[in-house]
C-alpha cells in the first residue's frame, strides 16, 4: 500500500514538474501561433506573417501574457480541445481565441482580397481602430468633378 502512494505521489510530483518547466519556456508568440493554426486552418497562412504578427500582439500587452503562456504549455492537448462545449472554461477559452483571430484577419489582407479562402493570408500591420483610414474595408471614394 505504501509504495503504491509512493508511485502515485512521484507521478504527480513528475506530472507538475514537467507542467511547469513548458510554462516556464513557452512564449507568448507561441500560443498567438497555435490558436490562429488552430482556428483558422482552412486558409493559407503566411507563416512569416503569423509570426510577425504574434510579435506583434504579445509586444501591445492586450491578451494576458500568463493565460497565452498556459495555452503554449498545453501544446498538443490544446490542438484537440472541443471547442463546440459551453462552459465557464470553454467560453473562456473561446473569447480569448476571437480576439486574436480577429484581429489577426483585420491585420491581415484577407478581406483587402474579398475574403478569398484560396489565397494566401499575408499579414500587412497591426490593425489600429484608432489610426485614420485603418479600416480594411475602406474604400477609397472618388467624387466627379462639376465644371464651374
Amino acid at each position: 500500500m505504501i509504495k503504491r502512494r509512493y508511485f502515485l505521489v512521484a507521478g504527480l510530483a513528475g506530472t507538475v514538474a514537467l507542467a511547469g518547466l513548458r510554462f516556464k519556456h513557452s512564449t507568448e508568440e507561441q500560443s498567438i501561433a497555435a490558436i490562429l493554426h488552430k482556428r483558422l486552418g482552412y486558409l493559407k497562412l503566411n507563416p512569416e506573417g503569423v509570426r510577425a504578427f504574434a510579435i506583434d500582439l504579445a509586444a501591445r500587452h492586450a491578451i494576458s501574457p500568463f493565460r497565452l503562456r498556459l495555452v503554449a504549455a498545453m501544446g498538443s492537448m490544446y490542438e484537440h480541445l472541443d471547442s463546440t462545449r459551453h462552459n465557464f472554461l470553454a467560453n473562456a477559452i473561446r473569447h480569448g481565441e476571437e480576439r486574436v483571430v480577429t484581429s489577426y484577419l483585420l491585420s491581415s489582407d484577407f478581406f483587402v482580397n474579398g475574403s478569398d479562402e484560396s489565397r494566401t493570408v499575408n499579414y500587412v500591420s497591426f490593425y489600429d481602430p484608432l489610426r485614420a483610414c485603418g479600416s480594411p474595408f475602406a474604400r477609397r471614394v472618388s467624387f466627379p468633378q462639376v465644371p464651374h
